[in-house]
């Protein structure tokens, strides 16, 4: 009897063994995944993210130029802006594995803060567009250098 009960003892501990190892290996892959995807949405979502930036970098620095007049991207700001509001919402949708939370929050804020500088963008170009006197200019001058640098700010961080 004892010579039923080793070898039986024996093939539970293996069967233990393979089990424990194969769970470990399940969560492994899950993690793995989990990563992959993470990964996969946050470059999908930078790829279209990237060329709104890009052109508003493009169009802003134009009129920063003044090689078109600021109330001539006023529509592309708005179209930006709503592309830009729309992906920051995609940013917080993407479910982000454990140690990828604090990335997910960064992309957010990213998007976040070009927002932000097509916002000042946009007041700086109406400012200009209105024209009320010498302190107006100026200031819609400022406010659009200083939107357009925190869009380029925001489009390297992302990148």
């Amino acid at each position: 009897m004892g010579a039923v009960i080793l070898p039986l003892l024996l093939a539970l501990l293996l069967l233990y063994v393979l089990v424990y190892f194969a769970r470990a290996a399940g969560r492994a892959l899950a993690r793995s995944r989990e990563v992959t995807r993470f990964r996969f949405e946050a470059k999908a979502l930078l790829a279209q993210v990237d060329p709104v930036l890009e052109s508003l970098a493009a169009r802003t620095d134009s009129a920063r130029r003044q090689l078109v007049p600021p109330d001539e991207i006023l529509d592309d700001l708005a179209t930006g802006t709503t592309h830009l509001e729309a992906a920051e919402g995609e940013a917080e949708a993407i479910r982000a594995p454990l140690h990828g939370q604090a990335l997910q929050a960064a992309m957010r804020d990213d998007i976040g803060r070009a927002v932000r500088a097509v916002a000042m963008i946009r007041f700086g170009c109406e400012q200009a567009a209105t024209g009320r006197g010498r302190g107006a200019e100026l200031e819609a001058q400022t406010a659009v250098k200083r939107g357009y640098l925190n869009l380029l700010h925001a489009r390297e961080s992302l990148v």
